[in-house]
């Protein structure tokens, strides 16, 4: 589901009396922002959701003691490397600027850097979905293996990607972009 398809879902689910208020001159612009509002952070908690599952995934994979003995002290700081980063890059997402600023906030967010907005929070949601794809691959392979370390160092760069995605986000909400 695409940026624009959570608002859009977010706008369907709206009662009668908010349609009837979205009439109300003034009301409307406010509600509208509202909206805006919850459509974000729908998709910044599916994001979270999503990584976090991959995660699990990755650490469940070690529950057993005869794989974790398996790692080499390089394999083990791969381990920890990637585990870092994904809670490092899930934080910033669950804590990201909202694609929303209030009435008294320095920075506003105009209509224009909405779009942009929801086609940043997008690519957050592909990239998510492919790192989530990727860990359930590498629990399958061999711990330790020339394959498994090359499918970690992988992983491991695709999150740095989703962490510069997040930048990038920021930086359109800040207004530094475009």
């Amino acid at each position: 589901m695409s940026g624009k398809e959570y608002l859009e879902k977010v706008r369907g689910e709206r009662s009668l009396l908010e349609r009837i208020m979205g009439y109300i001159p003034g009301y409307r612009g406010y509600k509208e922002k509202e909206l805006r509002r919850e459509s974000d952070r729908l998709v910044r908690m599916e994001v979270v959701n999503r990584l976090k599952n991959a995660k699990m995934t990755f650490k469940r994979s070690f529950a057993n003691p005869s794989v974790a003995q398996k790692l080499s002290g390089e394999d083990t700081y791969r381990y920890e490397a990637l585990l870092s980063r994904l809670d490092r890059v899930t934080q910033r997402i669950d804590r990201a600027v909202a694609g929303y600023a209030g009435m008294f906030d320095a920075v506003k967010v105009r209509e224009d850097k909405l779009d942009q907005v929801l086609q940043a929070d997008a690519s957050l949601i592909e990239k998510a979905e492919s790192i989530r794809l990727d860990v359930e691959k590498i629990v399958k392979l061999e711990v330790g293996g020339g394959e498994w370390r090359q499918a970690m160092d992988n992983l491991t760069s695709k999150v740095e990607e989703l962490d510069r995605l997040v930048d990038q986000r920021t930086e359109i909400l800040r207004g530094l972009q475009g």
